[in-house]
C-alpha cells in the first residue's frame, strides 16, 4: 500500500523461520523496529560503551520498551523482560 503511494520502506523480515540459532531469528525478526529502538532508545542511553551496570539497565529498558511497544499489557511487558534476560 504505502508503495503504491510512494513510501520506501526498509526491509522488516528477512525469513526468520529458516534459521539455525535464536540470535539470527532476532537479528531477522522486526528489523525496522529493533533499528529504530537501538538508534532512539539504546544508543541514547550510552549502548554498551558504558559500565556493566548501565549496560544492563540499557538493555533491561530497550527490552521492557519493546514488550510494551507489542501490547499495554503485563503478558506483553513481561514478555520483553523474558527475551532482554
Amino acid at each position: 500500500m504505502g508503495k503504491m503511494f510512494g513510501f520506501q520502506f526498509k526491509e522488516n523480515f528477512q525469513y526468520p523461520y529458516i534459521l539455525k540459532s535464536i540470535s539470527e531469528f532476532w537479528q531477522r525478526w522486526h528489523i525496522s523496529l529493533g533499528s529504530w529502538f537501538k538508534e532512539y532508545v539504546y544508543i541514547p542511553l550510552g549502548g554498551n560503551r558504558v559500565g556493566k551496570w548501565k549496560l544492563i539497565r540499557n538493555l533491561f529498558i530497550v527490552w521492557f520498551l519493546t514488550g510494551l511497544w507489542h501490547g499495554a499489557s503485563w503478558n506483553f511487558v513481561l514478555w520483553g523482560l523474558y527475551f532482554g534476560t
